[in-house]
């Protein structure tokens, strides 16, 4: 009889835990595609008229390692910019180790250079 009274309880901490880690799921994806939206709103901001004052950078991480991509941005907003880079980076280190997440490890090719075609950035590998 007093296995009986457990059952239910087991049952019902279990349907928790599972929503608590639903939802916090949600949370890391949702904050991951704002600060990437930031990201490209801010590598898009400034016209590309002088190749010479853009750079590349590495973005992301892959769950085997190594950047999901490269990114063009503008040397005027390097500092910002870089930051929110490093901040999305590392939360998506952090995402994939929590989430178990399987990526496919190919590896992100650095591009040689930065172009301006249409005003916007274009890397060239």
């Amino acid at each position: 009889m007093k296995n009986l009274i457990w059952i239910p309880l087991i049952f019902l901490l279990a349907s928790f835990s599972c929503e608590d880690s639903q939802d916090f799921l949600v949370v890391d994806s949702e904050k991951l595609e704002e600060l990437e939206i930031q990201i490209l709103t801010l590598s898009e901001s400034i016209a590309c008229t002088n190749s010479a004052k853009w750079r590349f950078t590495a973005m992301g991480s892959k769950a085997c390692g190594g950047p999901t991509k490269y990114i063009a941005y503008h040397q005027s907003v390097e500092q910002d910019f870089l930051e929110l880079v490093e901040e999305y980076t590392s939360l998506q280190v952090q995402y994939n180790r929590a989430h178990q997440v399987v990526s496919d490890c190919m590896l992100a090719v650095p591009p040689r250079t930065v172009t301006c075609e249409g005003n916007k950035p274009v890397l060239v590998y």
